[in-house]
């Protein structure tokens, strides 16, 4: 019996199959963020296809924290309407719907936001344009804040879970990272530090949405940069994440990005068994594991909980008929 194609329980949610559609972006907003008839139109298809679990694309939580001009938005309460449009689509297809929220930090163009961008630290990213702001205490209450109200509409607008973007350089993967957070103060130095901000932003995010909403994290658990993240210290930073109340850990790559360059198949698994093997909640991985067989092994080796198909699934949603064939689901 396929492992892939079995129901799965996580953070309360009854999934169908431990197949999920990861964020990716699309850039089919509108000019603020709205969704669009486009985006009903591809969930509904992948939904409709049979995965378990899809997590809408990476959301700004702010509009400073914007990362490009068509992206989706959750900071303001006009855009409910239509992120509760979308997550009724989903559902009704028979899939958990999930969104996840993020602010680019120092990846955030002052030409497309008019706003400085802002950092851990005045550093420049390794894939950024522009040196960013150090946020102050005062600034970092106030994006946290934004964490939280954007969960809160999440929650309003029919969604199973909220994911928060801790990964791909965006700004909580910054400030985990010591090539990116050069801070002396106490959010940066050891990686207790470096994660105070991103337990933060989980704790306003959870008391937004209450205790018994599930609250996804995106952990970019290696940089795969020279004197960057790597696993033992993305490990500590999962127990914490854990404790502070997160139901389910995505794991995924650091500053570098979300797909490395020369790598075969299932190319975050190793990151994703690392955490697994440190904390009791369901672990999700992605990243080249458009193999049915190669995502059915990493279930029954316990490197994974829920497997993400990403590129695939945006390519056809076809795929996962023929993963049933494949794997005789």
């Amino acid at each position: 019996m396929s492992l892939l194609f079995s129901e799965f329980r996580c953070c309360g949610l009854r999934l169908r199959n431990r197949l999920a559609m990861p964020p990716m972006a699309t850039e089919l907003a509108g000019p603020r963020g709205e969704v669009t008839p486009a985006h009903l139109e591809h969930y509904r298809a992948r939904a409709e296809a049979g995965v378990g679990l899809i997590i809408v694309e990476h959301s700004f939580v702010a509009p400073e924290g914007r990362l490009s001009p068509r992206q989706l938005g959750a900071w303001d309460d006009a855009l409910v309407p239509g992120l509760r449009e979308l997550a009724q689509a989903i559902r009704a297809a028979g899939a958990c719907a999930a969104l996840q929220i993020s602010h680019a930090g120092s990846l955030a163009q002052s030409r497309l936001t008019g706003a400085e961008p802002v950092g851990p630290s005045a550093v420049l990213h390794p894939r950024g344009k522009e040196v960013p702001r150090e946020l102050s205490e005062v600034g970092l209450a106030g994006v946290a804040r934004a964490f939280g109200q954007a969960a809160r509409r999440c929650r309003e607008a029919g969604f199973d879970a909220v994911e928060v973007h801790g990964a791909h350089g965006f700004l909580l993967s910054q400030f985990l990272s010591p090539l990116t957070n050069r801070r002396s103060d106490a959010y940066g130095g050891g990686i207790d530090r470096r994660m105070r901000f991103p337990l933060e932003v989980v704790e306003e995010v959870r008391r937004a949405v209450g205790p018994d909403y599930p609250v996804f994290y995106r952990l970019g658990a290696d940089d795969r940069l020279p004197g960057g993240l790597a696993l033992d210290e993305a490990v500590k930073a999962a127990v914490a994440l854990e404790r502070a109340g997160v139901g389910l850990l995505d794991v995924s790559g650091g500053l570098g990005g979300s797909r490395p360059e020369g790598v075969g198949p299932g190319y975050f698994l190793p990151l994703a068994a690392g955490v697994r093997a440190a904390v009791k909640v369901p672990v999700l991985n992605a990243g080249g594991l458009d193999d049915p067989e190669v995502a059915e092994a990493a279930l029954r080796e316990g490197k994974a909980d829920i497997i993400g198909v990403g590129r695939a699934l945006l390519a056809d949603p076809g795929w996962v008929a023929r993963a049933r064939l494949v794997l005789g689901a």
